[in-house]
C-alpha cells in the first residue's frame, strides 16, 4: 500500500515568492520511512497563488499512528518560516477478515 503525500502551500504575500517546503513522515514505531524537501522552480507563485508539492513513494501498510512534521518556507536565502504542522498525518487500522474467516483459529497443534 504505496502512498503519497501532497501538500498546497498558499502565498498569502502582495507579490511573488519562491516557496519551499519539508516534511518528515514516521511510522507509528517512529522510524523515518520520508524526508522530502523542495523548493519550487520559476516561475515563482504569484499573490493569492498555490503550489503543490508532491513527495515519494512509501508504504504506509503498518498500522497504528502515522506523524509528520512539516514547514513551509519563502526565500531560500533566508529560509524565511510562514507555516508548520507537527501531528497526526492519518491512523491505519488492521484490516477486519472477511465474514466467512471471523471464527477462524487453530483449536489444535501437533508437532511431528
Amino acid at each position: 500500500q504505496e502512498r503519497l503525500v501532497h501538500i498546497w502551500g498558499r502565498n498569502d504575500m502582495s507579490s511573488a515568492q519562491r516557496m519551499g517546503i519539508n516534511w518528515v513522515v514516521k511510522d507509528p514505531d517512529g522510524y523515518t520511512v520520508e524526508e522530502h524537501s523542495e523548493w519550487e522552480k520559476w516561475p515563482y507563485t504569484g499573490a493569492g497563488g498555490e503550489h503543490h508539492f508532491i513527495g515519494g513513494r512509501f508504504d504506509l501498510g503498518k498500522p497504528g499512528t502515522w506523524t509528520i512534521m512539516v514547514g513551509l518556507f519563502i526565500s531560500p536565502e533566508g529560509s524565511i518560516a510562514v507555516d508548520a504542522y507537527g501531528g497526526v498525518l492519518c491512523t491505519v487500522k488492521a484490516a477486519v477478515p472477511e465474514p466467512e474467516f471471523r471464527g477462524f483459529a487453530v483449536t489444535e497443534y501437533t508437532k511431528r
